[in-house]
């Protein structure tokens, strides 16, 4: 496919606490053994695309470690390839803190390396958004409409809950987006499609986009290019009706992992490969006495305790009368003897002494930031 995928690596409307107090949103742990990064990336393999380019801000030693150069995603390419771009600062264009100001600011720093692709088409995506889509059939829906700019959109679950600062748009019968507004704050909301921070259009328009935005000083691609242009370009929305997982809270991740339970929606949103880092760890050990039941174990596991309803990432170890339940073990977390967890994240390396007991409550699990020991 004749175009270009730009990640951005973060979120302006995250609140995942210690989570991502040390990485960016990309690399979040997610599933067991992948990280939300691995969706994206085999999204835009998976339709073709092996020209991309990761648009990060901090804290993204970990996405540059898990990813190295792209070999698992067949993304070493002398042409295209992964390319990941660090935070640029431009003299007068900057907060005190060299941080972007926005995501036109964040392209327009990152526009000598947007233009040295050969691609006709930028698709843009986001990283809190987990979905199966095809942009093969994005982008020849795109061209066939002769639109400007494709934005692709969810009407949203029954019963599910619209974060705050969620983009919303109307559309007329056409699906022309005349209308895009902020969610308010967290309400249940079935009425008003959301966008999925997914875009197509032309690199040229995009270039051409950004250059004008920044001469106004205007930063925010929602804001200053989808609301304010809508009248003059033609804007249209490409609705994705399978399913997704919208990360941007700890109880909306752990919600949306727990949902990877269901065989069904396991299957959905694995209905394409999902490409990961290879670690070639020893297969999970059930050690006598374990119990194990509605659970993800990953590879590496040593299991003589009970897990259940629960997602254990690689080498996570519980300890013999460890009783977990509703909840979330990411990488090399140690869980001694007679341990009892519920509704807990728990991050990568830390270590729960024996009899320890951490509960949470569903709507605010208990997260445990990396390296602590309890």
């Amino acid at each position: 496919m004749n175009a270009l995928g730009i990640v951005f690596s973060y979120s302006e409307h995250e609140n995942l606490r210690e989570l991502t107090k040390i990485r960016t949103l990309a690399s979040v742990p997610f599933g067991g053994k992948y990280r939300i990064i691995d969706f994206l990336l085999s999204n835009y393999v998976n339709s073709g695309i092996h020209d991309i380019s990761i648009i990060t801000r901090n804290n993204f030693h970990s996405l540059t470690d898990h990813l190295g150069a792209g070999k698992e995603w067949d993304l070493t390419r002398k042409i295209g390839g992964l390319r990941i771009l660090s935070p640029f600062s431009t003299p007068g264009i900057s907060d005190h803190n060299g941080n972007y100001l926005g995501t036109i600011d964040a392209l327009f720093k990152s526009m000598h390396s947007i233009k040295r692709s050969r691609a006709d088409y930028v698709i843009l995506t986001g990283s809190n958004i987990i979905c199966s889509i095809n942009y093969d059939d994005v982008l020849k829906r795109h061209i066939e409409r002769n639109a400007d700019i494709t934005v692709v959109y969810t009407n949203p679950r029954e019963g599910v809950v619209i974060p705050s600062d969620a983009a919303l748009i109307r559309m007329d019968d056409k699906e022309r987006v005349y209308e895009l507004a902020y969610n308010k704050e967290d309400i249940i909301r079935q009425d008003t499609p959301m966008c999925l921070g997914m875009f197509v259009l032309r690199k040229s328009l995009l270039e051409s986009l950004v250059a004008d935005a920044i001469a106004y000083g205007r930063f925010d691609f929602y804001h200053d290019i989808i609301q304010r242009l809508c009248g003059n370009l033609n804007i249209l929305g490409y609705e994705h009706k399978k399913i997704y997982f919208e990360i941007s809270s700890v109880s909306g991740y752990m919600n949306e992992n727990m949902k990877l339970l269901d065989e069904n929606i396991r299957k959905q949103i694995f209905e394409k490969p999902v490409y990961t880092k290879v670690k070639d760890s020893v297969p999970a050990q059930y050690c006598i006495g374990s119990k194990v039941s509605n659970s993800i174990v990953s590879d590496g596991c040593k299991i003589e305790g009970t897990v259940i309803n629960s997602i254990l990432s690689r080498g996570v170890i519980i300890g013999k009368g460890a009783v977990v339940k509703n909840s979330i073990i990411l990488q090399n977390t140690e869980i001694m003897r007679n341990v009892t967890l519920d509704n807990a994240i728990l991050d990568k390396d830390v270590i729960v002494r024996e009899n320890r007991q951490l509960v949470g409550h569903e709507t605010y699990p208990v997260v445990i930031e990396k390296k602590s020991i309890i």
